[in-house]
């Protein structure tokens, strides 16, 4: 069933916010769904306000702000919706002239049929309010944008570029939503690290974007296009060519699908090559000239663990970051708190915590606390062991070089000249985690890849 969905844009009744209105209106349904959107970290940077990428930022906004209201059960199959959308922009025509393509790219992020298309909008998205008096603000530096979620990647991301480059400074950019616990402070406790070492030398700008009223769907496929809207609007105040950093694992970046049954729309693309470099091209043709780059694309999350740039600044920090993809579902937890007393901040069996913690293995960093942990594991059953079930299927399959790159291909299109990099890069990361089970997994599960 196809949902249409008109968005709406006015002056905010609270100046104080900086932002206009944004609605959402679902037709034949009465009630509108308004957008929590916040500006004043953005403002806070600088108070000029970019053109093309303020628009962007309106377009993730409302996709994000869609993805969330409307629930996969409403779909025939339960999963894969029909979403017509209009979007309000400033420049209508160069946005027009791209809707045929951004639906295609937002419909392979998130697994939906989207038809995208625009209207000039009544106001701009940022508003800042009338002040009586000028008040200076610093010009905003820095030689790239690194998106910062509060993660293992990002921080070494941002580490890594601190490092390598210490003449210059970075604009760390940070997203939550009001309705998700968590990202919010974690992003400021891996900030005040940071500051600790490369304190003068990098900016936060976090910006809250979500609803007023929550969402029905908890997927967030489409965040990672709100993130790196949220990259481009302080990229484009950075000038022309600034690059815009999501620092991910090449294997979760590509989501290589461990069993059959998790390909296609099942299997999430936030940093999918595909993705990426369909969202490049884009930007370049509507004129914003800001490359989007993960440099680790062709590095596993334990290489990127070994090789971070600064070891000392990792080792306080890494127990900061979360890698979890289900910190909110503890009812089935073995541990609900660590020893500090507070919860852990990863589940243990989703792919994210035993990606990280094969990880973490490499730099004999793997000591945290979770709330179930591969030692203690005596089944595969159950809903809640689901990755972790069609990870040791996965090993002990041991496919092929033609069976990766099958898989890889079915799961998104793949430049062909980088397809053996991408085998080799999944082959990698099978032996990381194996290497990783086989020291620390439980006696069943050791005994589940004994033959790996």
């Amino acid at each position: 069933m196809r949902r249409d969905i008109t968005i709406t844009i006015a002056p905010e009744s609270d100046i104080r916010k900086e932002i206009a209105k944004l609605s959402l209106h679902f037709d034949g349904q009465t009630e509108e769904v308004v957008l929590d959107v916040n500006a004043t970290a953005l403002l806070r940077v600088s108070r000029t306000v970019p053109d093309l990428a303020q628009d962007f930022l309106c377009v993730a906004s409302c996709i994000y702000a869609a993805d969330k209201a409307v629930a996969r059960d409403s779909a025939d199959d339960k999963w894969t919706r029909h979403l017509a959308i209009e979007i309000p922009v400033e420049n209508v025509y160069t946005w027009a002239d791209v809707a045929d393509e951004l639906s295609d790219c937002i419909g392979f992020l998130t697994g939906d049929r989207w038809e995208i298309s625009f209207r000039h909008g009544e106001k701009r998205l940022v508003q800042k309010k009338p002040r009586r008096r000028s008040v200076r603000f610093k010009r905003a530096t820095g030689g790239a944008v690194c998106l910062f979620s509060g993660g293992l990647d990002s921080f070494i991301g941002a580490v890594d570029w601190l490092t390598e480059n210490p003449a210059e400074k970075i604009l760390l950019v940070g997203h939550y939503d009001g309705d998700v616990s968590g990202p919010r402070s974690d992003q400021r406790a891996l900030r005040a690290i940071c500051k600790q070492k490369f304190d003068g030398r990098f900016d936060l700008a976090q910006t809250r974007v979500g609803l007023s009223s929550g969402g029905a769907d908890t997927n967030f496929r489409s965040r990672s296009l709100l993130f790196v809207a949220l990259g481009c609007y302080l990229a484009e105040l950075l000038g022309e060519g600034t690059p815009v950093l999501i620092p991910e694992n090449g294997p979760i970046a590509l989501n290589f699908p461990l069993t059959p049954a998790r390909r296609g729309s099942c299997s999430t693309r936030t940093v999918h090559p595909h993705f990426i470099s369909g969202l490049n091209e884009i930007l370049r043709r509507v004129g914003m000239l800001n490359p989007v780059i993960n440099p680790y694309a062709l590095k596993t999350k334990g290489e990127m663990v070994e090789e971070c740039r600064d070891q000392a600044v990792l080792s306080r920090a890494h127990a900061f970051t979360r890698s979890c993809a289900k910190s909110s579902r503890r009812g089935h937890w073995i541990n609900r708190k660590g020893p500090s007393g507070k919860a852990p901040l990863g589940c243990g069996i989703c792919i994210p915590c035993l990606f990280r913690r094969a990880a973490l293995h490499k730099r004999g960093l793997d000591n945290e606390i979770h709330g179930i942990p591969v030692e203690l594991i005596t089944d595969l059953e159950g809903a809640a062991q689901s990755d972790l079930l069609a990870l040791v299927a996965f090993l002990r399959r041991g496919d092929s070089d033609r069976e990766i790159a099958a898989g890889l291909l079915g799961n998104g299109s793949l430049p062909m000249d980088r397809l053996p990099a991408y085998i080799n890069l999944v082959k990698r990361m099978r032996s990381e985690v194996l290497t990783w089970i086989r020291a620390s997994g439980s006696n069943f599960l050791k005994h589940e890849v004994r033959a790996c």
